[in-house]
């Protein structure tokens, strides 16, 4: 595979199903509500990169051993939204947004999502993987990616889904070599550090979905905590030491956006009751009220005030 983009599409959740279990090879895979599911990937030498969009699901895999031990693959996953458990030798792994995990493909695995996902998949071979090269035959459990040298690979490897349409294949390899070497980097990162900023990345995690879903009128903190497998308390606790609640960030940060929106030239086209309803809300009066009493300026008068003088 030098370069692999797919959607499902079809009528019945049964062909969708059936569609992926052709273009991934996966022996059983079930899509469990109607919502497309998509993979962008590709080859850079030894690693294999995949972006994977899908709806509630279930994939089994029969372990695969891909000729000598030493091409044995393994795969590691970057859960970017939602959650899911991963089945392995008896083993239950939860993986949770902004966590990333590690195991042998191997044995036999399932991955099983009740909810919309999306993720970043890796694979190589076990031998250019340290964990394993130096003995590991355990799955590797969920770390965040949120912050540290995990979040550079994260990054550089979702980056890298998209550039490599554009290089050439001695490129693709070089590349894939310098994703590799940074997966080593992390895996020998120091885990005191990485410990020690769990409740941030996990705050970071939340933070980074509102930012991602702000013009969803129906984001709230119930809408989080189903995304992301959290329970409502335990959002609450993880704002419970911030001046304003996650509730009231949220409309803070939806204020913003119209703020920003109101400065730009480029939507001076747009009425401010179509930016304000852009960013969720409902109610012009309302929203006019709360802009004031954050900005200390009506809607019209800061924009009339800026962006026309």
């Amino acid at each position: 595979m030098d370069y692999l983009s797919f959607a499902t599409k079809a009528a019945t959740r049964q062909e969708r199903s059936a569609q992926w279990r052709n273009i991934t090879q996966a022996p059983h895979a079930e899509l469990g509500d109607d919502q497309e599911a998509s993979i962008r990937g590709c080859d850079l030498g030894d690693l294999r990169i995949c972006a994977v969009s899908m709806g509630e699901h279930q994939i089994d895999s029969v372990g695969q051993h891909c000729g000598p031990d030493r091409h044995n693959l393994i795969k590691i996953l970057f859960m970017e939204e939602g959650h899911c458990d991963i089945v392995q030798s008896g083993q239950t792994i939860r993986l949770d947004s902004g966590q990333w995990c590690a195991f042998d493909k191997a044995v036999s695995y399932s991955m099983i999502a009740p909810q919309a996902t999306r993720l970043l998949a890796l694979a190589l071979p076990r031998h250019r993987f340290a964990a394993w090269d130096k003995g590991a035959r355990q799955p590797i459990l969920p770390q965040s990616f949120l912050q540290g040298a995990a979040s550079i690979l994260h990054s550089s490897t979702s980056a890298a889904v998209n550039a490599a349409t554009a290089m050439g294949r001695r490129d693709r390899g070089q590349m894939g070599n310098a994703l590799i070497q940074m997966l080593n980097t992390v895996w020998d990162a120091d885990p005191v550090a990485q410990s020690a900023n769990s409740t941030r990345a996990r705050r970071l995690a939340v933070i980074d979905f509102v930012d991602r879903n702000l013009a969803d009128r129906d984001l709230d903190v119930a809408r989080i905590a189903q995304e992301m497998g959290y329970a409502k308390r335990t959002l609450h606790k993880l704002f419970a030491d911030d001046a304003e609640t996650l509730g009231r960030m949220i409309w803070h940060r939806r204020l913003d956006r119209c703020r920003q929106d109101l400065l730009d030239p480029a939507q001076a086209h747009r009425s401010i009751t179509d930016i304000a309803h852009y960013w969720g809300f409902n109610d012009s009066q309302h929203f006019s009220r709360s802009f004031k009493g954050r900005f200390g300026e009506t809607p019209r008068a800061f924009r009339s005030s800026r962006l026309f003088h």
